[in-house]
């Protein structure tokens, strides 16, 4: 695919229109967002300079005297993106929220593959969101429980939607 803004907006027309999810119409600086779940915003923007759609979601606050605990079992998670499903767990400083994001080349992006994309991403981020609440829940506990992050979360989770490679 071309390195070309029109392009990948007419993919996300025509994803658009096939699925019933609302427009995604990128502003001038190429991103938009778009709301989803129970709260939960997902951020899209177009690097024409690479070119790539990255996708972004928030996924909440870490209390500061629990950063420590839970940032150990986040960073876990991303060894070679195995307990995230090939996205990447962050942190983003100015908003002091923990973030999800995955990045899709538009070269050979179809409407198919960024359907397939955004639902194993966005999957992927409620799951997350519930399991960062779950570790904040729990980051004071000695013994982790059955809901514990491990670097094998991920490889088999009973049906999810993986991202494809």
């Amino acid at each position: 695919m071309e390195n070309d803004k029109e392009q990948v907006q007419r993919l996300f027309d025509d994803l658009s229109s096939r699925t019933g999810m609302p427009r995604i119409d990128f502003s001038e600086d190429n991103s938009a967002a778009l709301p989803f779940g129970e709260g939960m915003l997902l951020h899209v923007h177009y690097r024409a300079e690479i070119p790539e759609v990255d996708f972004t979601v928030p996924i909440g606050s870490v209390p500061q005297r629990k950063k420590a605990s839970v940032y150990e079992r986040l960073l876990s998670a991303n060894f070679y993106w195995v307990g995230t499903h090939g996205a990447t767990l962050s942190y983003q400083e100015d908003l002091e929220e923990v973030i999800i994001q995955f990045r899709e080349e538009t070269a050979n992006l179809s409407v198919e593959r960024l359907q397939s994309v955004m639902e194993g991403f966005l999957s992927v981020a409620m799951e997350w969101k519930e399991k960062l609440a779950k570790i904040i829940e729990g980051a004071d506990e000695e013994e982790e429980s059955d809901d514990a992050i491990d670097a094998s979360d991920g490889l088999d989770n009973g049906g999810a939607i993986l991202f494809e490679v």
